[in-house]
């Protein structure tokens, strides 16, 4: 709110509120001045004049009323002028404006400042989250991009043997994927977050599902010679079934990247309950207690040393995908011996 504005307000506020206490005042007075017309009050004119009395009165009144208007008007309005000087604030951009106030919050005023650093809280969290997210996917970016630009450059030295140009080309490829994979991963959380994604669901038998992702990942794990020790217990469930297609991707991928050669990945799947329990465990790298603990942020990437084969993106979407389809996802973790993931999914109500 503008100074003049305010100024504005103030006094329009101020002439209500005297204008009301005038009006009150001076039908009182009047009352007064009737009751001693007809003598229903008698005054001594030896002392006071009836007249110079009702006009003293009523000049009392309008004093009276001009500084009780005042002061009820700065009462009043100071809660609504912080508010509009914090609120111009937030408009430049401050989110973290918070308002002071001894007004409790049972009251409205209280309730509406209460209310409005609870948005300037939600909207600097906002902020940051966001900055994080530019920061994180413009970084990224730029490390395939610099590897595209960097080899492509390579290439066009006429002086390459074969070999170096398969390298150089493969090494592209690499990069041009892992951009691919990115850009897909990114749109397919920002779909889920804002609700834009086909969520049509279906009856559909979870472990073949996974055993087909298992096949689906085989050159990965085939090249590490990896043991795959599987046992699934047959359950069907009622979900989309593409979504919960990239959970198996995603974690029985990540066993696969974070074991060692000639390793071993054990999967279970069994019913509890009214859930299907799949148990993925690999004897790998593991995990320190701050990546446990992060390990469902965008962008975080507990491991450096296997950051060019993923994007921090695959386990954050895994967990909205399990959010949005009412299951879970646990992980038991020590570094040096290796992970297991637990994922738990409703069973479709016929199986129980």
């Amino acid at each position: 709110m503008g100074d003049n504005k305010r100024k504005s307000f103030y006094f329009k506020f101020v002439s209500l509120v005297f204008c009301s206490m005038l009006v009150t005042y001076s039908v009182f007075a009047l009352i007064v001045f009737v009751c001693v017309k007809l003598k229903y009050i008698t005054m001594s004119s030896e002392f006071i004049n009836p007249a110079v009395f009702l006009w003293a009165f009523m000049a009392a009144a309008l004093l009276l009323g001009f500084i009780v208007a005042s002061l009820m008007a700065r009462f009043f309005l100071k809660p609504i002028n912080i508010i509009s000087d914090a609120t111009k604030k937030v408009a430049k951009g401050d989110f973290s404006v918070q308002i002071q106030t001894n007004i409790t919050v049972e009251s409205q005023m209280g309730e509406l400042i209460g209310n409005f650093n609870k948005m300037t809280r939600d909207l600097r969290r906002m902020e940051t989250l966001k900055n994080d997210f530019i920061a994180n996917v413009s970084h990224e970016f730029k490390t395939p991009l610099s590897t595209i630009q960097g080899y492509s450059m390579l290439l066009q030295d006429e002086n390459l043997s074969p070999a170096e140009r398969e390298t150089y080309t493969r090494y592209i490829i690499d990069a041009t994927k892992q951009l691919t994979n990115l850009t897909n991963n990114i749109l397919k959380l920002s779909k889920l977050e804002n609700s834009e994604i086909d969520l049509t669901k279906s009856r559909f038998d979870a472990d073949e599902q996974i055993r087909q992702a298992i096949l689906f990942l085989e050159t990965q794990w085939s090249v590490k010679n990896i043991d795959m020790d599987i046992e699934l217990a047959p359950a069907q469930v009622y979900l989309n079934e593409e979504l919960l297609m990239q959970v198996w991707l995603n974690v029985v991928g990540n066993a696969v990247k974070f074991s060692d050669y000639a390793g071993k990945i054990i999967i279970r799947g069994v019913k509890d309950g009214c859930d299907y329990v799949v148990i993925i465990k690999d004897y790998g790298c593991g995990m320190s207690e701050e990546t446990k603990q992060r390990l469902f942020e965008k962008f975080y990437q507990g491991d450096d040393s296997h950051s060019r084969e993923g994007n921090g993106l695959g386990l954050a979407l895994v967990k909205k995908i399990l959010d949005i389809s009412e299951g879970e996802i646990t992980v038991e973790s020590e570094e040096g011996k290796g992970s297991e993931f637990r994922i738990a999914l409703p069973l479709y109500k016929g199986e129980n």
